[in-house]
This record gives C-alpha cells, structure tokens and sequence, in this order.
C-alpha cells in the first residue's frame, strides 16, 4: 500500500522529505491531509468485504483506490525529483520503499506463519508456498497459477492471500520508475507523457478484456500486473496531468471543480461496491476501469485545499489512513485465523467487531514500535537503539522486575519466531485438501476420456423419458400444496453410466468417492467454475448426444446463479432427462440467493439450513426436500468435503450414511 505520512512524520522531516527526497517544511507536508482520509476509506472498505457484509460485494474495490492512489504519489515523487534535479535516484526510491514496506511485512509473516503452526497446522504446506511468494513479491502470479479464487471459498481461507496486492504495487515500484525515465526522455511535452500514460491504462484494460472468459476462472486477469495495472496508470496520468504541489494551492473555482469530481467518484464508489460482486463479467475490465477512474476524482478533490479535502481531513479517518497499511497487512490473518478458531460458520456482529478491534490493534502497535521508529531513524538506527533499551531493561530488572518488559518482550518475540522456523521446517508436502482437488482433476480428466463419448441409455427421441425414482417420488401434487419428501428407500437405483456430472472444485474434491460409487459417471469440473460456463458445457454436450440421461449439476460456489440461468439449464436437459441440482454452500454473499432461484412450475431448489445442503429435482412444482447430500465437515471448509471428513462428497452417497446420497443416484 501507498506511504502513510503523518503530523508526526511531516515535523520529523522537516528538513528532508524520506518519501520524496525533497527538502520541505513539515507545514507543506501535511498540506493534503484529505489522502489519509482516502486510504482509510479505501482499507475499510475492503475489511468490509472480507467481512462477508451481504451490503458491499464490491468492498474489493477499496485494493484499486489504494492503486490509484499508490500511482498518484510514487509518479509525483518521481517527477518533482526529476524536475528538481534533471535525474532520478533510483537507489534512494527504491531503499526508501523498502524500508517503509519490509519491516511490518516480515512481523506479519512470521507472526502468521507461528500462529498457523499453532492454531491451523494442516495449512502448514500451503502456507510455505505462499510464504516464498509473499517475499518475493510474487503473490498474485503464485494465486493466479494455483487457481487461487480471490471471490470464492476454497477451503480453509489462506491467511496471506490478501498479499496479492502488495506484490502488483511492489512489481509497480521496480518497473515504473524504469519506464518513466524512458518516457521523460521521449516525451518533451506534458501532455505528450499524460497521453502514454493513458495509452498505457487502457492498454492493459485491453489486455484484461482479451484474456477474460466470462464464467471461467477470473483469476488470471484480476491477479495479473499486466491486466489489473490500469488504476495504477490512471494515477499515474493524473500526476502527471495535475502534480500533488499543483493541487494543494489550487484555486477556489479549481478546488470546486475538484469537490465536484471528487463527490462523483463517492458516489460512482459506492454504487460499485453496492452492486458488482467478483463474479460479474461487467467487472472485467469496464467495472474495474470506471472504479478507477472514480478514485481518481477523489484522489485529485482530497489533495485540493476544498469541501472534500477538508471532509476527508477528519481526525479519526487520518487516524486510520496513517495507520492503514498496517491495517491491511493484520486484517486479513486476524479474519483466517479466527475462522479456524471459532468456525466459518460462527460468524456474528461480535465476531466482526473483535476482529476489527484486533486488526487495529496490533496495526497501530506496527505503526508506533516498528514503522515510524523505522521511517525516521532507519532500520540500523531503530535496531541499535531497541538493543540498548533491551540491554538497560536487563541490568535494571534486579532493582525493579517491572523494568524488565522489553526483556521479556524480546523473549516472546524469539519464541514466535522459533515457533514459525519450526512449522516451515516440519511443514507437510501440500494441503490434504489441494491434494484432494489435484486427484480429483486426474479422475475427472479420464472420466471424460474412457466414458465421454457414451450415451448408455437411448435419448429423447426415442419416446422413452430417463430412469427416474418410483412413482411415489415423482408425483406432483396440486399447486401450492405440500412438497412429497424423497425417501432414499423409494427410489430406484441409477447407474454411472447414465450420469452426466458438470461441477467445479466442490465436484473435484468428490470425483474420486463418485466414481466409487457410480462406475463409469462422466464427470467434468473445474476449479473457479461458473453457471455460464456450465450452461455452455451443458450446451455442448446435448449436442453432441453425449448427454446423459441424469445431469448432476453443482455449480454456485464461485457467483451468483440466476433464475434465468436454471431455467436455460432447464430447457436445455429437456422433459427427458433428470436433472439434479447441488445447492451452495460456500461463505459468501450470494449463497443465500442461489438457493432461493426458483425456476416456476418446473424446479424449486430444496433448502434446509446453510449446514445441510439439499437438492431440488426437475418436474417437481413444489419443494422437493432431500436429505444432505454431504456431511457437514467442520465449518473450516464449507463447500469442500475435506479429507478430514472422510472425503464424502455432495452428489454421492457416503461410506457410512445412506442418508446422504442424492436423488435418483445409486447407492
């Protein structure tokens, strides 16, 4: 995240500005005290977010104002030293942005690292991976390689994957000044550089629109730099259109102008983060765009002297705007961790509260004893003067025992520290759970090449309507009057295969325990799978006659599922085939709604409780409620039957209770 300068920091450097290398008073420093209020509101709409408020799905939008505003000030940094002094200091910047970002980064990750020894070990594994990422500044492309769904449950929740963002602005401050310097040589005009750094923008909006493949995996484009750099740039043209000096002494008619932008980009904001959830096809790249371009209005109006500088410059937002990377870094492992604490699905007002309290808390102890110690003295200065303040504490601890707390403090330090090298040393090769998955995938592929192309009962045309349970089952009675329960007694027993099963990571976690149980199913799933692209498998395989006469159907973990939707999914098995859905069980927003669609006259999805998904059956008017389809295996991994719980799986009946298999399918 961006720099988080303070009255503090501004009349500590009054002499020498550490973020730009100029030589400004503490008076000019603190002149656009509105951005801190800009970072607070953009962290806090992301702890939102990661909060699961039903309210705000596009809390995730917060991450690209922190990126436009981290474009803003590093291209005005970069300019005002080029302005200045006809060159840019690149080992200055670059010592300068590590020494602001590696301390709080190394304390969150081994803290982390000891806590999930600790609290969550079966994350060990992953974890490790992800800690060589979180280094490296490679987050986004390791998550983007492994799958690994911003938007969607997938486990236990990793508790660094919010780090992906930091490494896109990290790669940002290594390449940018780079290819700014070749820009200032190239581009004598002004507008001349405003123009490459939009072309820039819009070049890597395009590239986002190019790669994306509405309803599948978004990952590679909301994780790539090259995709997802727009807002940066946007920042970037704004600096050079308008610099941060320019803005600060701008006039009563400018700073309007500016309010006027600026409540534009407010009210644009809170529209999207109301509106667009991670799965939605707008978002890629025209949602992200426009959210960029509204930050950037509000960048430009809380730098100006106006109505909105001034509102953003309230106490208690510049509080948590100084504070806000930290914020960040702490926010997320707090809301993991806490998960495998308390479970997934204990999630309360209360909860939320005393996570938030804690991810404050332990950032403003970052901030007073790790990063302003650090941004004013330097990191050696900082270490030498802890050491003596240790060393004094001990000598002193004989006369008064209380004097001995940074002794002590040291001690625990050492201990976590040690508790971390011990859980990456003894760390398991990978997650039970991705091990599932990576297995599941295998099966699912030779499912598809041994069975694929066998039709095993005749279609449609044939006169004859699929297999289906007793009549008993099956009957349908008045409108409106009470759904007829589904015994697994009644009903009569289906082979693998006449089964069609089109799923994503959920039905890879189950591939191995389906094709168990139903010999020679078709399975076809993907990791991050959406109801469009499901429609468009389903779609494919009816033409092609491989379509099977039963089509289970699990599809909703990764966004939304529209009524319009089922009833194209619907129309395309036809009256002659059965169709079988899986509900949602994953922690997010929508989950309540796709177990609500409704498809009128033809197909209502059966729900029970968020612990006990159900199913609902083609050609059933009322409610057809059946028993769970999987057992509900800790609340640490909603959606994906884990390893820990037998490995039983939705859409098949487990080893030990014939309760759970799913209508119609064999036992």
């Amino acid at each position: 995240m961006p720099e988080r300068p303070s009255k503090a920091a501004a009349h500590a450097n009054k002499h020498t500005n550490k973020r730009t290398g100029q030589r400004v008073s503490g008076r000019a420093q603190a002149r656009a005290p509105g951005l801190d209020g800009v970072r607070a509101l953009a962290v806090l709409s992301v702890l939102v977010f990661h909060e699961q408020f039903a309210a705000f799905p596009g809390g995730f939008l917060g991450v690209d104002v922190f990126f436009v505003l981290s474009g803003y000030l590093i291209t005005d940094l970069l300019i005002a030293q080029w302005d200045r002094r006809g060159r840019l200091d690149l080992r200055g910047f670059w010592v300068r942005r590590a020494r602001r970002l590696l301390p709080a980064l190394a304390v969150v990750l081994v803290t982390v690292t000891a806590a999930v020894a600790v609290i969550e070990p079966g994350q060990l594994g992953a974890l490790r991976a992800a800690l060589l990422a979180a280094v490296t500044y490679s987050s986004n492309w390791w998550q983007a390689a492994q799958h690994q769904s911003y938007f969607a449950g997938f486990g236990p929740p990793p508790p660094l994957q919010h780090l992906w963002s930091l490494a896109i602005e990290e790669q940002f401050y290594l390449a940018w000044p780079l290819i700014l310097i070749t820009v200032l040589l190239a581009c004598r005009s002004r507008r001349l550089r405003v123009g490459m750094a939009w072309l820039a923008a819009g070049g890597s909006a395009v590239a986002m629109a190019a790669i994306y493949a509405a309803g599948q995996d978004p990952s590679r484009v909301y994780y790539g730099t090259d995709t997802h750099a727009s807002a940066l740039l946007i920042g970037a043209a704004l600096a050079l259109a308008w610099p941060l000096r320019q803005l600060r002494t701008a006039r009563r008619q400018d700073a309007a102008r500016a309010d006027v932008a600026g409540l534009a980009g407010i009210v644009v904001l809170a529209w999207a983060m109301g509106h667009f959830s991670g799965s939605d096809p707008v978002l890629y790249p025209a949602g992200l765009f426009i959210a960029a371009l509204a930050a950037g209005g509000l960048v430009l109006a809380a730098a100006t002297p106006g109505s909105v500088g001034r509102m953003l410059s309230w106490a208690p937002l510049r509080w948590v705007g100084v504070r806000s990377y930290g914020i960040y870094l702490w926010h997320w492992p707090v809301i993991a961790l806490a998960a495998a604490v308390t479970g997934q699905g204990s999630a309360s007002v209360g909860i939320w509260l005393i996570e938030t309290a804690v991810a404050i808390m332990l950032a403003a102890a970052s901030w007073r004893w790790i990063e302003q110690p650090i941004i004013h003295n330097g990191f050696r200065a900082t270490v030498l003067a802890r050491y003596r303040v240790v060393a004094e504490s001990v000598a002193a601890a004989r006369q008064s025992p209380s004097r001995a707390l940074p002794a002590v403090f040291v001690v625990a330090a050492l201990s976590v520290a040690c508790t971390a090298g011990y859980g990456v040393l003894n760390a398991p090769a990978s997650d039970g759970l991705q091990q599932q998955i990576t297995h599941g995938a295998q099966v699912s592929a030779a499912t598809q090449v041994k069975h694929g192309a066998t039709v095993a009962a005749p279609r449609a045309a044939a006169g004859s309507p699929a297999p289906t349970p007793t009549r008993a089952s099956t009957r349908q009675p008045a409108r409106g009057g009470p759904g007829r329960s589904v015994h697994p007694a009644a009903r009569r027993k289906i082979p693998g295969s006449m089964v069609t099963a089109i799923g994503d990571s959920v039905m890879l976690s189950a591939a191995s325990q389906l094709q168990d149980r139903l010999p020679g199913i078709y399975i076809n799933a993907q990791v991050s799978r959406q109801m469009s692209a499901g429609l468009a498998l389903v779609q494919s395989l009816a033409d092609g006659g491989t379509l099977r006469p039963v089509v289970v159907v699990g599809l909703g973990t990764n966004g939304t599922v529209t009524t319009g939707q089922v009833r194209q999914l619907v129309s395309m098995i036809g009256p002659h085939r059965t169709l079988v859905l899986i509900n949602t069980f994953v922690p997010r927003p929508w989950q309540g709604a796709d177990n609500r669609v409704r498809c009128p006259g033809q197909l209502v999805l059966g729900h029970r409780a968020p612990h006990r998904p159900a199913v609902g059956r083609q050609r059933a008017s009322p409610p057809v409620r059946c028993p769970a389809l999987c057992r509900d295996g800790g609340v640490r991994r909603p959606g994906h039957p884990g390893p820990e719980a037998g490995g039983h799986a939705p859409a098949t009946s487990s080893a030990t209770s014939h309760q759970r298999r799913p209508v119609g399918l064999a036992g």
